[in-house]
């Protein structure tokens, strides 16, 4: 039996920063543009979701490079196994490179030994590009089966959740698994599509979240997580306003960036998610 489990004391960050902010970017191309009827590919979607591994991967490093954060990458097998030079320099760059299915199959449309082997074979492939092996993990949906089987191959962290601000711990025995809640405004749902949505009505949403997690970090620390995708937010104008949150965060002070695992880590160090979810989990007043 799985259980939820929650911070039941205070909640403190490294060096006493107020805000944990977490950038993580879904590394994937264009696994989920499917054939047509008469089996032919939109040749336009494609190349579209093309765009990040093949040219947008660069201007999101020398953003990141730049402006001097660390973010984790959750990276297809797929992706790893046609792309392996960027995700050599991913590494090379000190990012995080984490799982996000093969093909981005559809969790919950899997049975439980077919998403078993996704998992598992994904894992080798980034194990094999990456030079290190997966230890966070966020699939295109979550099926009823997805926890059990992370917990079953040892991984650190899931990021799939989008109940509480807070991480939490899934719990089965003497195992851990650190779930890193995520917030529904990453770059897929604020742009909407590929080829739509408005950069500065986007940058408007990302400041505003970020914003309110500060102004809450007086009272207690906070947990900031972003979602973006390099074929999205790599195109020209929309990397402009990636580049200008990030700034926009960075001239605040006691602001954490860390990639997953590092969040996951100082959780279950510290030992913040002790008791099940019988017991409330703290609130923000």
């Amino acid at each position: 039996m799985i259980k939820e489990c929650h911070a039941e004391r205070e909640v403190f960050w490294p060096d006493g920063c107020r805000v944990a902010v977490l950038l993580t970017f879904d590394f994937q191309g264009g696994e989920d543009v499917k054939p047509l009827p008469d089996g032919k590919i939109n040749h336009e979607e494609f190349t579209q979701a093309e765009y990040g591994p093949k040219t947008g991967i660069w201007r999101i490093l020398r953003i990141l490079e730049e402006n001097k954060v660390k973010a984790s990458f959750l990276t297809c097998g797929g992706i790893a196994e046609r792309y392996p030079e960027a995700v050599q320099a991913i590494v090379s760059h000190g990012h995080e490179v984490a799982g996000h299915g093969y093909h981005h199959e559809v969790a919950r449309d899997l049975s439980k030994e077919e998403e078993k082997d996704v998992i598992k074979r994904a894992t080798e492939m980034i194990r094999s590009r990456a030079g290190k092996r997966p230890v966070g993990w966020r699939s295109c949906t979550q099926s009823p089966n997805s926890l059990e089987l992370l917990i079953e191959q040892d991984y650190l962290w899931n990021s799939n959740s989008f109940s509480y601000d807070l991480p939490f711990v899934w719990e089965s025995g003497d195992r851990k698994l650190v779930e890193l809640p995520r917030q529904p405004f990453g770059d897929g749902r604020t742009y909407g599509h590929r080829d739509s949505g408005n950069p500065n009505d986007t940058l408007v949403i990302w400041k505003s979240l970020f914003d309110e997690f500060y102004e809450e970090s007086k009272r207690a620390p906070t947990f900031c997580p972003f979602q973006f995708h390099p074929y999205i937010s790599s195109r020209p104008g929309r990397a402009k306003a990636l580049a200008e949150l990030i700034q926009h965060m960075k001239k605040h002070k006691w602001v954490w960036f860390a990639t997953g695992s590092e969040v996951a880590q100082w959780w279950l160090k510290k030992g913040f998610s002790t008791e099940s979810i019988e017991r409330s989990p703290k609130r923000v007043a």
